[in-house]
């Protein structure tokens, strides 16, 4: 591999280098601008095989080039969108670049080992969140033929403007840049976090993808490293004993980690379908709803710009976390005069409530109240004696109560997730929105699983019920205001 290109330098008459950012096996990624954007920033990817000779060179362009286009057609907020693809021909050997967006924020990796400094990991309540949100980005590239081959949490950023997880570095581009110059399969993936299948046998399926993620969580929650948790002896992941979940977030965890591809959830809808176990309450496709965990709880931290890139990152951050802190002395002061004023007026409340009653049952208020009862139980008695001697046939006509209720139909479930993309809005924050308006209506039931018997089927009913009524809504207003702008 040559020497990086020095800062300022001018690639293919646009990007102008700002940075090295990083540097792997595959070659470096620079930071750069883009001169025909309005310096707009971007990722500008080197890819340096190190290939000998020049006979591989048409081949490494075809297959780098058919493999990048693909990725090229990939348009999802949570993958960085790939710009374009060109090669730069230099006195030794080609090289192969590729310019995609920047994303600022902090990888997982480097959240994790800020929490590590403070002796800290990640709660299984942020495990869930990061499935749930990751999940939705696996299954739209598998569904279009893509397996990433390449996960790991410093593949992941957290996106600091929306506080969302987006995938980078995806592994395929890699295997098609080496395969063409050493024709032959080309084994992509981390140690510990690939299959066996992926790492011996260069085969990747999208299960591949749903181990590696599985092993990600495994990590961000045991802050220990991925081939410490690896038992070669029997092939497993060791993780449960150093930490605390649920018994339902460990099974899902565990059978995405199984050694048998064939074991594993086949798709990352069935992950999510699974995930409605843990938090039922946001089923049947929803993703909020999250069982809480007895670990420690960290407000979203502060970030500092990154950008996608999957090589070593030697810049170290910092990361603020919620706690309790003293009171301030004035503050503290006004805890007992407020605490005496709280309970006078409690006390005054209940003997005004004690005299009000006093009054009302005085001699002329009881009598007036057995005046009341004395009339209609007269009326009761005589509308009894009354209706069979008028109305001799009426008793045997009139149905029962329960023939003449109609019986509460049950509410079908709906496609929610497809839904919401008809009606253009966010489809989480429509689920939290409902999560909200049914835990308002049974608080009992706030953090308690929704079992699939008859037992519960009334309150799942009742949450379909409140998520088609704020569908129906928001399709009501969405109407007004396509009507208002017609207008």
């Amino acid at each position: 591999m040559g020497l990086p290109l020095p800062d300022g330098t001018i690639v293919q008459n646009r990007y102008r280098i700002q940075r090295v950012l990083g540097q792997g096996g595959f070659g470096r990624t620079y930071l750069a601008q883009d001169t025909n954007r309005f310096n707009e920033v971007c990722v500008l990817k080197e890819f340096d095989p190190q290939s000998q000779g020049s006979k591989h060179a048409q081949k490494a362009e075809e297959l780098f080039t058919r493999e990048a286009k693909v990725l090229h057609q990939l348009q999802h907020p949570q993958i960085p969108q790939f710009r374009e693809l060109f090669q730069v021909k230099t006195q030794n050997h080609d090289l192969l670049f590729l310019v995609q967006d920047y994303v600022e924020g902090k990888t997982y990796e480097e959240l994790l080992n800020d929490r590590r400094n403070q002796h800290l990991t990640f709660s299984e309540l942020e495990a869930v969140q990061l499935l749930q949100q990751l999940l939705p980005v696996l299954e739209y590239i598998h569904r279009s033929g893509i397996v990433h081959r390449d996960i790991s949490p410093d593949n992941i950023i957290l996106r600091e403007w929306d506080q969302k997880p987006v995938l980078i570095d995806f592994g395929v581009v890699k295997a098609a840049a080496t395969q063409a110059v050493h024709s032959a399969q080309t084994l992509v993936g981390k140690p510990g976090y690939a299959p066996i299948e992926q790492l011996h046998k260069g085969k990747a399926e999208p299960s591949s993808d749903l181990y590696a993620l599985a092993v990600t969580i495994v990590v961000l929650l045991t802050g220990r490293e991925a081939q410490s948790l690896f038992n070669p002896r029997d092939l497993t992941c060791q993780w449960k004993q150093y930490t605390n979940t649920s018994t339902l977030f460990a099974q899902v965890i565990d059978r995405m980690l199984s050694n048998r591809p064939s074991d594993r959830y086949h798709s990352a809808r069935e992950v999510l379908d699974a995930l409605t176990m843990v938090a039922p309450v946001a089923m049947p496709s929803a993703r909020s709803a999250i069982v809480p965990s007895k670990q420690p709880q960290l407000a979203p931290p502060t970030h500092s710009g990154t950008v996608a890139l999957a090589g070593k990152r030697n810049h170290r951050s910092s990361m603020m976390t919620t706690g309790s802190y003293p009171r301030p002395w004035f503050e503290a002061a006004f805890d007992l005069p407020l605490a005496l004023m709280k309970g006078t007026y409690k006390a005054l409340k209940a003997v005004f409530r004690l005299m009000f009653g006093i009054v009302r049952f005085t001699v002329f208020g009881i009598f007036k109240f057995i005046l009341k009862l004395l009339f209609w139980i007269l009326a009761i008695v005589s509308l009894i004696w009354l209706v069979p001697q008028v109305f001799p046939y009426v008793a045997k006509s009139v149905p029962s109560v329960d023939k003449m209720l109609p019986k509460p139909k049950a509410v079908q479930a709906l496609d929610y997730e497809a839904e919401c993309q008809k009606l253009g809005i966010n489809y989480n924050d429509f689920i939290a929105q409902v999560n909200n308006e049914f835990y308002r209506k049974y608080p009992d039931r706030r953090g308690k699983p929704l079992s699939q018997g008859q037992t519960d089927e009334r309150l799942r009913s009742e949450w379909h019920r409140i998520a088609q009524n704020i569908l129906s809504q928001k399709a009501s207003d969405l109407q007004s205001q396509r009507k208002l702008a017609e207008y």
